[in-house]
């Protein structure tokens, strides 16, 4: 006798409907969000220089890279490299949710929306090329914060996954750290009788809870939290220590930019300026120097969302009666004081780096953290306002008079202000979200409008050396004379269409960076269908400081291309500039 089984539904059925949720949730919006880099080729130098590779590799301590690469193919295909990086960037949501242990609807629709529609995600498909591997990089972090917390010992899968995460790139450790960090807070608002009826509903985390019961009361809850995080500690330095290890078994000499080769080597002496650097930079991004491309709106919203961060600690705070329990206390002003340090942790691990955007996902996080705090200030039995109805029921029954009445109507009020309070941050999310969302597809267009500019530059370049008396289709050319060494503020036109708003969005291209030297060889190779026959280095330097070449006039007068010691020279701006 045969059953019939539908494999589809069994696995699906085993899935809590919330991960199905907030799984779905991330694949929308990352679509919505980034369709218009998806549908269309929008290359900036390191994707025009590298195709069809997965670019720096060992020698970047990136060894992992060549072996996700080829999953969705070699080539930088925005549609396939884009469909892949949101599929696991939505599982890396799902992993935060379940690590978190959010249950709302709203909670579980806008953290993938935030995770989605962050400015570092935009940058990440700026090097589309690479974008499916850091994705990747981001869902093995988030996972190992999940298994570190879910299971008792989930901190081996955990390590593995934290060492392949750092072998694509290294800036993600300090995602699983935020992650940790915001669970180890959140276990401490945690009530013994939740705790209880958390482990019939999770299996998992039975030991844990088991734990915390036998230590008995809020102290036995210190005590577990406060050995959970001495694990997750010593979790995370054996992750680095061992990617460490690797990464330089595999290229002994790790290449040194961005201070790679100094990575995790961090002087004592140093740490305290460190870590106040570290919260500095997450001071400087969410309200002191915001980035160029956030506006003022956008820098409101994210003070709103800070303060009310803070308003949530510091509610708790009172709420619990901290004060009473010193030693509960200094743990839970330690993690609170942990997680903005926990963000700005890139400057610790990389003490010497150039931090830009791409490096800084795990900003994300707090908007993260302020979903699980509202969630868990809005439960029924244990939140912020779980007394307010029973109090005020019993008042109800004493009040008398005009004066029960008055009090009556303050209770009302107040029985009204966490709903105003959920549809507050709610609604402030939304519009951090839509925010990234216009700021993500104003660098796209922008991203655009330089590729069709050097696109018709690089053309017009072309048909100036092909209509020159003399030149034969083989001959070899050059294309001399850095922008970026040049004082002409006009490169391709009068109309900058805001170009510098995105100077601190790392990856998205402006004209300059698609004319330098080291992308123009492979720009009008593949774009222009034009081979770039091979000129010696110690060619070029002669051609440079000949005579004949500092006498040539710039792009777009009449002589700008001369032939010069059998080399065409085409000669696009004189370098005023002295090199960086």
């Amino acid at each position: 006798m045969t059953q019939n089984t539908d494999l589809l539904k069994a696995l699906l059925g085993k899935i809590p409907s919330r991960i199905r949720l907030c799984f779905c949730a991330g694949m929308i919006s990352g679509l919505l969000i980034h369709a218009y880099m998806f549908a269309n080729k929008l290359p900036n130098w390191d994707d025009i220089n590298n195709i069809g590779s997965f670019g720096v590799g060992s020698e970047f301590g990136r060894w992992f890279l060549k072996y996700v690469n080829p999953l969705d193919g070699i080539w930088s295909v925005p549609w396939i490299g884009g469909l892949f990086a949101v599929f696991f960037l939505s599982l890396s949501a799902c992993m935060v949710v379940s690590a978190l242990d959010i249950r709302s609807l709203t909670g579980i629709v806008l953290v993938p929306l935030m995770m989605l529609s962050f400015p570092s995600v935009c940058s990440m498909f700026t090097f589309m090329f690479t974008a499916d591997c850091y994705a990747v990089g981001i869902f093995l972090a988030c996972t190992a914060a999940w298994l570190i917390r879910r299971y008792r010992f989930g901190f081996l899968p955990g390590i593995v996954l934290l060492v392949l995460s750092l072998g694509l790139y290294q800036a993600y450790l300090c995602l699983a750290l935020a992650v940790l960090v915001c669970g180890l807070f959140l276990d401490l608002l945690q009530e013994d009788g939740c705790a209880a009826a958390k482990v019939r509903q999770e299996r998992a985390e039975t030991a844990r809870a088991e734990s915390g019961r036998a230590a008995g009361g809020p102290a036995g809850r210190t005590r577990v939290v406060f050995l959970s995080g001495l694990k997750t500690f010593a979790v995370l330095l054996v992750s680095a220590a061992l990617y460490s290890l690797n990464a330089r078994r595999i290229f002994p000499e790790l290449d040194s930019y961005n201070g790679l080769n100094q990575m995790g080597q961090i002087d004592p002496a140093r740490l305290p300026r460190l870590i106040l650097r570290a919260y500095r930079y997450v001071a400087e991004y969410f309200i002191l120097e915001p980035y160029s491309f956030v506006t003022a709106f956008v820098r409101g919203l994210n003070v709103v969302c800070c303060l009310l961060a803070a308003g949530f600690v510091i509610v708790w705070l009172i709420k619990k009666k901290l004060w009473k329990r010193p030693a509960e206390a200094v743990l839970y002003l330690f993690l609170a004081a942990a997680v903005p340090l926990s963000m700005g942790s890139i400057i610790i691990m990389a003490p010497d780096a150039s931090v830009s955007m791409l490096m800084l996902y795990q900003y994300v996080i707090l908007y993260v953290f302020l979903v699980a705090m509202l969630e868990r200030s809005l439960r029924e039995k244990d939140g912020l306002f779980s007394h307010t109805a029973s109090g005020a029921s019993g008042r109800e029954r004493t009040a008398e008079g005009k004066m029960g009445l008055m009090r009556r109507a303050k209770e009302n009020a107040f029985s009204r202000l966490p709903g105003f309070l959920s549809l507050f941050v709610t609604a402030v999310l939304l519009l951090v979200g839509y925010e990234n969302f216009l700021v993500t597809n104003e660098a796209y267009f922008r991203m655009d409008i330089a590729y069709e500019r050097a696109y018709a530059w690089y053309n017009r370049i072309m048909e100036r050396l092909e209509t020159t008396e003399g030149y034969q289709p083989g001959d070899a050319y050059l294309v001399l004379g850095e922008y970026g060494l040049s004082d002409t503020p006009d490169l391709l036109g009068s109309y900058g269409m805001d170009g510098e708003r995105f100077d601190d969005l790392s990856g998205a291209a402006k004209e300059t960076g698609l004319l330098t030297s080291g992308v123009r060889q492979n720009f009008m190779k593949i774009y222009i269908g034009m081979e770039t026959p091979e000129v010696s280095e110690e060619t070029q330097e002669a051609i440079r400081q000949s005579e004949e070449y500092r006498s040539m006039p710039a792009w777009p007068a009449d002589g700008c291309v001369q032939r010069i010691r059998d080399v065409w020279v085409i000669k696009t701006c004189e370098e005023t500039l002295a090199a960086q």
